[in-house]
């Protein structure tokens, strides 16, 4: 089963319910037409990749790609230049969905693939989804966490599917409406359609996160469901109008969550916000039901999932002792393309997440910070492995090194200490811009400092 499947499902049952709002108002009829005439474009096993800004018509490509039994190469529409390049030649897609300000922004780097651009629809309608085999790749992220530096994770697509039904489960709420505020091809935007669509419910696009729309829309839509970033919480709770009454979940995920954001929100719209827990290569692990919101934890492991905190001699540690989280879950990834890198974060069937952890009496999760050399920037991961390569790029560089600077609530912004061969004026601003050209936006580095001698921490 794929989260085409859950859509078809959902068509049949109840096709004339609102599904999607936000630039368009679509039916669950309407969507399952769209999506039938986009995925008779695709031919099963076919690698798609799909770089667009938010909107009913980039959800409706991104599920097109699930009915014709593709892999869909889920791509922020941030990414660009080096960045994209990269992903577009490791992965080979013979087909590139994206919208016009993607598509005029990478025009160069779009111009060898066969781009379509918004709503270019098929002929033939394909009458329902292709069945997948259990292990059967469906969806690529191209954020490999644990490994620590930009490939191909590989997740089966009923697994995805499977994953967004135990949250939905743990959740305990039926009906659900939601609002899309981060970008559909982060695994949170993901799990907010896929929890959506379990629910058979109704789901509001934003193309890009406004405070003012989310909450306009969160009032005139009975939003009850906003699982977003630490950052958007802090936005919203800085507006002087709206009331968010309809909010019965507040789940913020993918950043360190602080007191003081906890604090503003409940005191301008009386809302408690409770975490969940999820990376690329285990999608979400873990919930912290609305009972535990007093504390500031990750939550427990959700219906199917199991967890360990293993210390660093390989025993499992104690209540309140800090260790590396392990998970066992049946929708892990399938695994890395780098067969080597796949083996070395699976110990059997638990996958060892690089983050540290301690657990309570209670058998809550609390986050204590990370082994793996990855920041997270704006809710966004950073591997400063990527940035290095970068920088060593250079002529003048001989050494890199990049590491976290705090950041507040926006988290740990990325800086670079170089050893250079020979010094020059303006030579930081130079390594800057050479770097911060390449990438996207939130991967940017904020300084460079050039050293006699690098201490790695």
């Amino acid at each position: 089963m794929s989260l085409a499947t859950v859509l078809y499902e959902w068509y049949k049952k109840n096709p004339s319910k609102t599904f999607l709002g936000g630039d368009r108002s679509l039916t669950y009829q309407q969507v399952v037409d769209e999506v039938r005439r986009t995925a008779s474009l695709i031919s099963p096993g076919e690698t798609v990749a799909h770089i667009m800004f938010n909107s009913t018509r980039s959800v409706i490509n991104y599920l097109s790609v699930y009915w014709a039994g593709g892999k869909v190469v889920a791509i922020d529409p941030l990414t660009s230049a080096e960045d994209l390049k990269f992903i577009l030649e490791d992965s080979q897609p013979s087909l590139v969905f994206t919208d016009n300000e993607v598509y005029e922004r990478e025009k160069n780097v779009l111009k060898d693939y066969k781009v379509i651009i918004n709503s270019t629809n098929g002929s033939y309608e394909q009458t329902s989804p292709y069945e997948y085999r259990e292990d059967e790749v469906g969806l690529i992220y191209y954020y490999a966490g644990i490994a620590g530096r930009t490939m191909q994770v590989l997740h089966s697509a009923g697994r995805v599917e499977l994953n967004s039904a135990s949250l939905y489960k743990a959740l305990g709420v039926k009906d659900i409406s939601s609002i899309l505020t981060v970008p559909l091809a982060h695994v949170l935007g993901n799990s907010v359609l896929g929890v959506t669509l379990e629910a058979g419910g109704f789901m509001y696009v934003l193309r890009k996160f406004d405070p003012k729309e989310t909450i306009s829309a969160i009032d005139k839509f009975s939003i009850n469901y906003l699982a977003t970033v630490p950052m958007v919480y802090d936005a919203l709770a800085k507006e002087k109008e709206g009331n968010l009454d309809s909010l019965r979940l507040c789940i913020s995920t993918a950043a360190p969550l602080f007191p003081s954001t906890i604090k503003a929100f409940k005191e301008r719209f009386n809302k408690d916000i409770v975490q969940q827990y999820g990376f690329t290569e285990g999608l979400v692990i873990t919930y912290q039901p609305p009972e535990f919101s007093q504390v500031i934890s990750i939550g427990k492991p959700l219906p199917n999932a199991e967890v360990k905190v293993v210390k660093d001699n390989g025993e499992e540690a104690k209540i309140g002792e800090t260790g590396e989280l392990w998970v066992k879950a049946p929708w892990l990834m399938l695994g890395y393309k780098d067969e080597k890198e796949t083996k070395r974060v699976f110990e059997g069937e638990w996958l060892k997440t690089g983050d540290l952890v301690s657990m309570d009496e209670k058998g809550l999760l609390y986050f204590k910070g990370v082994k793996k050399r990855m920041l997270k920037y704006k809710g966004y991961p950073i591997f400063p492995r990527d940035l290095e390569e970068i920088l060593l790029s250079h002529p003048l560089v001989k050494e890199a090194y990049v590491y976290g600077e705090d950041a507040g609530n926006l988290g740990t912004q990325p800086v670079a200490k170089v050893i250079v061969k020979e010094h020059k004026e303006g030579l930081e601003d130079e390594l800057l811009n050479y770097v911060n050209q390449r990438v996207a936006f939130y991967k940017r580095l904020k300084k460079v400092y050039i050293v006699d001698k690098i201490e790695r921490n």
